[in-house]
């Protein structure tokens, strides 16, 4: 393991759990500073990452303790409904899914890009989704949406942000099985389309988190300086495949 992210202080949305975890445990490991936020009572930083004060507050808190504010990894979000018919959802449930998981990235990049902005540096990690390019599963509708426009925000914040020496970048994952409070798919669906997906991608292998944090990592680090406004499929060629 690296020690490439010493002394760097790096903010983690959706850190509690899951992928968010993986991400955090990685970033410790390569020796950054990690405030985990998340909406589960009980998370360092408790916080909705709808919510723009709560989000204000908790990296005021940040600031307060550290001093500074290295990076964010923009990882709070999921499909949070059963699959279904894209004309079945309420207006509320499409909204509370896009919320999540655009809006709030949106909120988190605008709470730390001052303290980046006064830096002259940051690193600013979006999580998409390889769904994007895919198009399905089907019945995700407002998942999938929501993550086609954290691309276009990585790519108008790169631009945006880039000035000011701050790298905005994504990484869409391909399918990751994960322990989550409310599953998606039931079981039996969750492995047929585990099965599905592996036999589609280049490499026949089902992902794990383990392969996606270590490119977090890279993107958090001093080693992507030159990189910016990047989508990178962590996917095991899904798309390609």
């Amino acid at each position: 393991m690296s020690d490439r992210l010493t002394g760097r202080v790096v903010i983690v949305t959706g850190g509690a759990r899951g992928l968010g975890r993986a991400y955090a445990d990685r970033l410790t490991a390569a020796g950054a500073t990690v405030c985990v936020v998340d909406v589960e009572r009980g998370a360092p930083y408790e916080a909705d990452v709808t919510s723009a004060d709560a989000v204000d507050a908790v990296v005021a808190a940040v600031l307060d303790r550290h001093g500074r504010i290295d990076g964010l990894v923009n990882n709070a979000g999921g499909a949070m409904l059963p699959s279904a018919p894209f004309d079945s959802f309420s207006r509320a449930e499409w909204s509370r899914v896009v919320d999540v998981n655009l809006t709030g990235q949106w909120v988190c990049a605008a709470a730390v890009a001052p303290a980046m902005r006064a830096a002259g540096y940051g690193k600013i990690v979006n999580v998409s989704s390889t769904v994007v390019a895919k198009g399905g599963p089907v019945g995700l509708s407002p998942y999938i949406a929501a993550k086609a426009g954290v691309v276009g925000l990585t790519r108008a914040l790169a631009r945006e942000l880039g000035p000011a020496g701050i790298r905005v970048n994504a990484i869409a994952p391909g399918y990751i099985p994960v322990d989550t409070p409310k599953a998606v798919h039931s079981p039996a669906a969750a492995a047929a389309l585990e099965e599905r997906v592996a036999a589609e991608q280049c490499l026949p292998l089902v992902g794990k988190p383990s392969d996606l944090a270590p490119v977090v990592e890279f993107l958090c680090s001093a080693d992507s300086d030159f990189v910016t406004g990047q989508v990178l499929n962590v996917d095991g060629g899904w798309v390609h495949g």
